[in-house]
């Protein structure tokens, strides 16, 4: 004849000794009437209540506990506050979280009737400010992430997103800056202003001189070395087309012409200046 002994049964979570239900478990708050009957309720004993904050907001802190199988439960709830991430404020339920029964804490009892007057003058603290809708896409955006998932949970998500978003509007502005052609009114941008010398200030220089800006045609072989700049129209340099030959050109000009195929004058980005010799040099050595 065996003799078993007869099974014990399972210790009640936290939430099953507060009664809890299912959706009040998955969601991780109560509605205001619940956590009002929680707290009526002849088995809870309030420990503390307290202005404080968290990661997503300041809010009244309120910590009970309740007797179960395994000694007593400790529950926190928060609420009566503005959810950073939410972007609204919680005036209508309870966010909940497992508390440590702390011996000190344990030790502490506050009247239920302290315990709601202090409830009402935290609402009438913050009803100025509760009519105020300022939730926006991204607050509820977290509240979706935050529901399907919890606080923490959407908190990661959303800044993934953000990393994302941040990647992609880079990317964004880096494509911009690429389909901005330095043609037209773009032919000439500041940085290449400054690097030029004022008109006749090389004249010393002669073939010394350095060319600091190149322009050219796609659709064929001109191209401009601008070395000096009378700063709104007249550049001096070296001009590469019927002949090779020292020159002045007119920036207004250069925005305005267009190659055989239909194509402006462009500024090249990857060139390197050089001196009006050493160009001249080797346009020279390329005509034969």
């Amino acid at each position: 004849m065996s003799h078993e002994r007869p099974s014990q049964p399972a210790p009640r979570r936290p939430y099953e000794v507060f009664g809890l239900t299912e959706q009040e478990q998955l969601n991780w708050r109560v509605s205001s009437e619940r956590f009002g009957g929680i707290l009526q309720d002849r088995n809870t004993i309030i420990h503390e209540v307290k202005e404080s904050s968290n990661n997503y907001g300041d809010f009244l802190f309120v910590t009970v506990s309740q007797v179960a199988d395994q000694g007593r439960i400790c529950m926190s709830f928060f609420g009566l506050g503005y959810h950073d991430y939410r972007e609204r404020w919680l005036t209508d339920e309870w966010f909940w979280y497992q508390a440590n029964p702390y011996p000190d804490l344990m030790r502490e009892q506050i009247p239920k009737e302290d315990t709601e007057e202090i409830i009402k003058q935290r609402m009438e603290n913050i009803q100025p400010y509760i009519e105020e809708d300022s939730q926006t896409d991204r607050g509820r955006l977290f509240e979706l992430l935050a529901d399907l998932t919890d606080e923490d949970g959407a908190l990661a998500e959303l800044e993934d997103l953000d990393d994302i978003a941040s990647l992609l509007q880079g990317a964004t502005e880096d494509e911009e800056e690429k389909q901005i052609p330095p043609t037209g009114e773009n032919l000439l941008d500041d940085e290449s202003r400054e690097k030029l010398s004022p008109l006749y200030r090389g004249e010393d220089q002669g073939l010394d001189a350095f060319a600091q800006v190149k322009f050219f045609t796609p659709d064929s072989s001109w191209t401009w070395y601008a070395s000096e700049f009378d700063g709104e129209d007249i550049f001096f340099g070296l001009v590469s087309g019927f002949e090779v030959e020292l020159g002045y050109f007119s920036l207004k000009e250069m925005q305005e012409v267009r190659g055989p195929l239909g194509l402006p004058i462009e500024r090249d980005l990857y060139y390197e200046p050089k001196s009006l010799r050493e160009l001249m040099e080797k346009h020279q050595r390329d005509r034969g």
